[in-house]
């Protein structure tokens, strides 16, 4: 069967099931400021020690409006990237240029990846091992053919193994995240967070990766019981080193609101910190910008599902 047959059919059964299974669409409510800042730490003062060049890597989107936004994303977070002293951002559409991996220090990449020539996996492994850090989010871990899956994981730890081994759910407050909150990234962040959201779980992962965030039924006790839960869904969060490199990768963010989500925002910065090695205080602030309203409430209430798609 084709591909293009299969992919609307993989999302008509899907949705389906996430019928069937009463699954929430729709974001958190918005939390106090004062509530963030627990999280985030105090920021006022923290400025980053040297350049940070990052690269956002984004696509054409792929599903209907107000999931997988890679533009409206992308669009998103670059002005407020740009907008920290010391950092500068570059594009780029479906691959780098070997200039830009040149220049980059951060490879932030939010699409679903084209069918990549093996120079371009080559540019890419290139660019992890000489020490380049990355930032994987949601889909950018599936690559089609599956039989590119291990040439993508060695970029970035985890790859999609095809539909018969790697699952795929959307899921509500009925299962929490558990993070792993030994490890830096995660470091004196709550021990589980709740989204209504999409992940993937069952990756094709290479030996170094550590998996730090993974989602079982809410109740469980903690992030190791978690793993041993007969209905894990791990790989929600990992980290992963090759060479020189450090890569942050998570297969949630599939709903636009979740990016406009506090919470979620601290673990995307945090896991940008990690992977560039600084101190996170610096990225902080975008933790609330432009999701602050005039009571300190911060987070949004629209679903936004009515976004209108535009393809490239």
């Amino acid at each position: 069967m084709k591909q293009s047959i299969i992919w609307p059919l993989l999302f008509l059964a899907g949705l389906l099931s996430a019928q069937r299974k009463n699954i929430s669409s729709q974001p958190n409510d918005p939390i106090p400021k004062s509530e963030v800042m627990k999280l985030t730490g105090e920021f006022n003062d923290a400025k980053l020690k040297e350049d940070v060049h990052i690269l956002w890597l984004y696509g054409p989107e792929d599903h209907r409006g107000g999931e997988h936004d890679y533009i409206r994303i992308k669009e998103l977070f670059v002005p407020m990237l740009k907008a920290i002293p010391r950092i500068t951002v570059d594009e780029a559409y479906q691959f780098p240029t070997q200039k830009q991996f040149d220049q980059a220090d951060l490879l932030i990449q939010y699409l679903h990846l084209p069918d990549l020539t093996d120079k371009q996996f080559a540019m890419y492994q290139k660019f992890v091992d000489g020490g380049g850090a990355v930032v994987s989010l949601h889909e950018s871990c599936i690559m089609r053919p599956v039989g590119r899956a291990e040439k993508l994981a060695g970029c970035i730890g985890g790859s999609w193994k095809g539909n018969k081994t790697s699952k795929w759910s959307k899921f509500d407050h009925a299962h929490s995240i558990y993070l792993n909150t030994e490890h830096a990234a995660f470091k004196g962040l709550p021990n589980s967070i709740k989204l209504n959201d999409e992940s993937y779980w069952n990756l094709l992962k290479k030996e170094n990766v550590e998996v730090i965030g993974a989602i079982a039924p809410t109740g469980t006790k903690d992030f190791n019981a978690a793993l041993k839960h007969p209905e894990v869904r791990s790989d929600t969060f990992w980290t992963y080193t090759s060479g020189k490199g450090r890569v942050f990768g998570t297969t949630t963010g599939h709903y636009t609101y979740t990016f406009h989500d506090p919470t979620y925002r601290v673990l995307l910065l945090r896991g940008i910190a990690w992977a560039l090695n600084i101190n996170p205080a610096p990225l902080m602030p975008l933790a609330i910008q432009s999701i602050t309203d005039e009571k300190d409430l911060v987070g949004t209430k629209d679903a936004m599902m009515n976004y209108k798609n535009r393809k490239l």
